[in-house]
């Protein structure tokens, strides 16, 4: 086997979260050349940057910061209850996390993992996002695939214990990762032997859809949410303008476009963020290819979705980086219900035309091309 060293940075989204500057203080993010400086008030990076949990309260506007989902969380919201409503976001946020987590051996996902035998019963939340999640799966032929935990675990990223698993073992291990071998009858799961279901790539989608819901239930018509990366937004800012979403450069860490949004989330995957190398400086990503058992190599460096549902972003965003950029425009084309944003590993850059008046560019991209629906054949 070969010696690894890891090269790791715990967040798995690179998306950067920003609002155009009003009346407040100016954070100015230059690039390296110095030849564009860009006026943002930064809300969250999506890093980990510290433990423990911090708030504040100006002006009826309340932000929390705090750690869940093995991510750091920022939340802000704007209203006279703001800073209750976050800390029920919060125990939200770490309630769902209680229930999807792989590794907490009293959330449903490590109990159906473990399970001596069937079917093991689940909570509302489980039940729902596992079933999604294979709706996915089915649309997207496996790029999505919430039963390959089998091989992601094989190659260590759960344990952040790195190795390149043979080909022989991986061979075995692919035939356990049939999602249609997953069965779920109202809040009861079922799985083969050796079969393990891992929720990780939509865990986040999820969480952000519930906190939106939970701050819209108690009356606040304004937050923005930042996920380890997933950004969320409700409403627009309080001074009725949009939300500015700046997104990394996969290449420089750098912003390299941003898309203004209003009640939507803006969810990147990437392999950028989370990867180790081996002795002989192979590369390898957290985002696997379900039909080959390896770490995805699509020609995609990240693959950006903005939808209504983070849910169904964080699920798209996986699934079009491991398609790749002609299966990703025909899944686009096909159900037009989500707007995306493809970069190439040439540093080519892809958007959707509904984007076309709410995105803006600060890289010299190799490629620059709008994607369209094609017109009904006369």
């Amino acid at each position: 086997m070969l010696k690894e060293k890891s090269v790791i940075r715990a967040v798995k989204k690179t998306v950067l979260s920003f609002a155009f500057v009003g009346l407040c203080a100016v954070f100015f993010s230059c690039s390296k050349n110095n030849k564009s400086v860009l006026p943002f008030e930064i809300v969250g990076s999506g890093e980990v940057s510290g433990s423990g949990e911090m708030s504040g309260s100006q002006n009826n506007k309340s932000v929390l910061s705090f750690e869940a989902m093995d991510t750091f969380v920022s939340v802000q919201s704007y209203g006279k209850n703001s800073a209750a409503v976050n800390q029920k976001v919060r125990e939200r946020i770490v309630q769902i996390e209680s229930e999807l987590s792989v590794t907490k051996e009293t959330s449903d996902v490590y109990r159906i993992n473990h399970a001596k035998s069937f079917p093991v019963t689940v909570s509302d939340d489980t039940k729902n996002v596992l079933l999604f999640s294979l709706n996915i799966a089915e649309k997207t032929s496996g790029a999505l695939n919430p039963a390959l935990y089998p091989v992601t675990s094989a190659w260590g990223f759960t344990k952040d214990e790195f190795r390149v698993p043979p080909e022989n073992e991986i061979k075995t291990l692919l035939p356990l990762c049939d999602f249609k071998k997953v069965s779920v009858s109202e809040n009861s799961v079922s799985i083969e032997k050796n079969m393990a279901l891992d929720l990780g790539a939509v865990g986040k989608g999820f969480a952000g859809d519930e906190a939106v819901k939970l701050y819209a239930d108690e009356g606040i018509k304004s937050a923005l949410l930042d996920l380890g990366g997933n950004i969320q937004a409700l409403g627009k800012k309080p001074d009725g303008s949009l939300w500015n979403v700046g997104i990394k450069s996969p290449f420089t860490g750098e912003v390299c476009a941003s898309v203004k949004i209003c009640d939507r989330a803006v969810i990147t995957s990437g392999g950028s963020e989370r990867y180790f190398f081996t002795a002989d400086s192979k590369r390898y990503i957290h985002i696997f290819d379900s039909s080959t058992g390896r770490p995805a190599e699509s020609g995609l460096s990240s693959a950006t979705v903005i939808t209504e549902r983070g849910l169904y972003g964080d699920s798209l965003s996986t699934a079009l980086f491991v398609l790749g950029k002609e299966k990703s425009c025909d899944l686009w084309k096909k159900y037009h219900d989500f707007e995306m944003i493809l970069i190439t590993e040439k540093n080519e850059i892809y958007y959707t035309e509904g984007l076309s008046e709410c995105i803006s560019f600060y890289d010299n991209f190799s490629k620059n091309e709008m994607i369209v629906k094609e017109s009904a054949k006369q």
